[in-house]
């Protein structure tokens, strides 16, 4: 799931029974999950397809996802709780490969329909493949069960260090913050960057309880050399001036590194520097139970700052 984006969940009372099928269980009888309605539509942006897909109360949108198309390769496959709307776009187009950049649940929701109703290859890095075979293995809170569901099984191939879609050569990036096994795309005649979940916005408040602070920071410091100009992100779409505003997060990121650090040798506490600099939790922290909070970033600064210094 995408990193410092807003999720519901938490008081969501749920009665899932499992899929006979598939890996994933229906929400039956929840009378939340019932009232949310599926979102899917699609843009062109030049050469690349953009598809963005969630789950939505009225016009609030809970959270979005985005795919890229490049060529007849698709980039992520979202979530599957718009399967329906997913497939019947789908057979308007030829896809041939698949490539998750990560194994979260909402980026390889529809990979299991890809592969066997349209015979697409799977890639991924080598480490997320395990999970595509054994989605279970995710174990997924309440907020995500809602919001995305369980990914059906599928089986992926090992990504190498670069991938040609046929008329654009993607470069694969290692790049480790949000999980260790998630991957950026780079397209350097073209100026592209593919981040996945990695870069999300300019600013930085929430983190996820598995991601780790300074290795984002050092993946984005990584990114920051390449000569591009659009992200395509899987939580924002497409962003323009892609690489002012990936140096403009490194900057965020850095000042809160600093003044943590500044905060901690004064003596302050974990919790008393969260709430001088980032404020109180709002209901992020709530709705995913602790999943997504502000205290994981300053505990995740400080992990950092205190393993580096022994």
């Amino acid at each position: 799931m995408g990193p410092r984006g807003s999720h519901s969940a938490g008081p969501f009372q749920t009665g899932f029974v499992r899929d006979p099928v598939g890996a994933g269980p229906q929400d039956a009888g929840e009378p939340f999950s019932k009232a949310l309605e599926t979102m899917f539509n699609a843009k062109q942006h030049g050469p690349v397809t953009v598809f963005k897909m969630g789950r939505h109360v009225g016009k609030t949108v809970l959270y979005s996802v985005h795919a890229f198309l490049v060529d007849e390769t698709l980039i992520d496959s979202g979530t599957n709780r718009v399967q329906q709307a997913f497939s019947t776009e789908m057979e308007k187009r030829k896809i041939a490969t698949l490539i998750n950049t990560h194994h979260h649940e909402d980026h390889i929701g529809n990979n299991r329909l890809l592969q066997e109703c349209f015979g697409v290859t799977i890639m991924a890095h080598p480490s997320a493949l395990r999970y595509l075979i054994k989605p279970t293995e995710l174990n997924l809170r309440r907020y995500q069960r809602i919001l995305w569901g369980w990914p059906d099984p599928s089986i992926g191939k090992p990504i190498g260090p670069s991938f040609h879609t046929g008329n654009f050569a993607l470069d694969v990036i290692p790049s480790p913050g949000h999980c260790p096994d998630h991957i950026c795309l780079y397209e350097a005649s073209e100026g592209w960057l593919f981040t996945g979940d990695l870069f999300c916005g300019r600013g930085f408040k929430y983190l996820r309880a598995d991601e780790d602070y300074p290795t984002i920071l050092a993946t984005l410091h990584q990114l920051a050399n390449l000569d591009f100009d659009t992200i395509f992100c899987s939580l924002l779409g497409v962003v323009d001036h892609g690489k002012a505003a990936l140096r403009r997060k490194i900057e965020v990121m850095e000042a809160l590194k600093t003044h943590t650090l500044e905060l901690h040798r004064q003596g302050l506490s974990p919790r008393v520097i969260r709430k001088r600099l980032l404020g109180n939790e709002g209901a992020m922290r709530l709705v995913t139970g602790g999943h997504y909070a502000k205290q994981n970033t300053i505990d995740s600064i400080l992990k950092g700052i205190l393993s580096t210094s022994l």
